[in-house]
């Protein structure tokens, strides 16, 4: 990938949840190499952890333990981010392997462990005791540079990405978007964490208002069928652009300097 911050044209292609699938990962730099080579990429956080949900839609196999792809997937985004192509949202699933791995979070570990944090663990070649290594090395380097949300698009109508759900207008306007900043804790902010809409939903649970120079929000975090448009009181949609595994579809969304969008649909290989 051939790119330097002089040649970003000023549109953005945002990446939804990897989920320690490198095969994710490389659909979505071959449709960047091939359709937006002078785009700036954003990562919608949850780049770690295989699910047990996306390793039943897999069909992969039910032994625990096995290394996933995280470590590929993290480090890859993290050269992207360093070199000016990349900026990183946190998604909980970092927020739980941070808390658990940085802090010595029982509980937190517990709950990561669960839910794919043993074969993310295991990509590092850490069994979750003793020193993490490489692994510590890249949470905290995440903790430091995550980012909980990022605007882009035109001065006017500008364009909100975040994981889970908005920000709360008083975080907004306060610009508390760091991993320092989440609040009440890690275990339970919103912005990282929230169900935005279910499956079948005809609206949205819960969106906090945008800024009247706002147009709309992205999302990750909850898996769907389609591509959805939830709307808030005041109709300015939420788009959720995290498609299920079982379709081995990935939904890439281009946004130019204007704010104007694109989503592109690309087939994840088996292999």
């Amino acid at each position: 990938m051939n790119w330097s911050p002089e040649s970003w044209d000023g549109s953005w292609l945002v990446i939804p949840d990897l989920h320690g699938h490198a095969a994710r990962l490389r659909a979505a730099l071959q449709v960047t190499d091939r359709v937006h080579p002078a785009a700036r990429l954003v990562f919608l956080g949850d780049l770690i952890d295989d699910s047990p949900r996306r390793r039943e839609a897999r069909r992969a196999r039910a032994n625990p333990g096995t290394r996933d792809d995280s470590r590929e997937v993290l480090e890859t985004v993290r050269r992207l981010t360093e070199s000016g192509r990349a900026d990183v949202l946190l998604g909980n699933h970092e927020v739980m392997a941070a808390a658990a791995v940085l802090d010595d979070d029982r509980p937190m570990m517990n709950l990561w462990w669960r839910v794919g944090g043993r074969e993310a663990a295991a990509s590092y070649g850490w069994s979750g005791k003793g020193e993490a290594g490489a692994l510590a090395e890249d949470l905290r380097w995440l903790r430091e540079y995550g980012q909980l949300w990022l605007e882009v698009g035109s001065p006017n109508a500008r364009i909100l990405l975040a994981h889970a759900t908005r920000p709360t207008p008083v975080r907004l306007a306060g610009g508390r978007n760091r991993a320092a900043d989440l609040w009440p804790s890690d275990a339970d902010d919103e912005v990282v964490w929230f169900p935005l809409g279910l499956e079948g939903d005809s609206s949205a649970q819960h969106l906090h208002p945008l800024p009247a120079n706002f147009s709309l929000s992205v999302h990750g975090h909850m898996e769907t069928d389609t591509v959805r448009s939830l709307s808030d009181d005041e109709g300015k949609e939420a788009l959720q652009i995290d498609l299920h595994p079982r379709w081995r579809k990935l939904c890439l969304l281009s946004i130019d300097d204007d704010g104007e969008m694109e989503p592109h649909i690309t087939t994840i290989p088996r292999h």
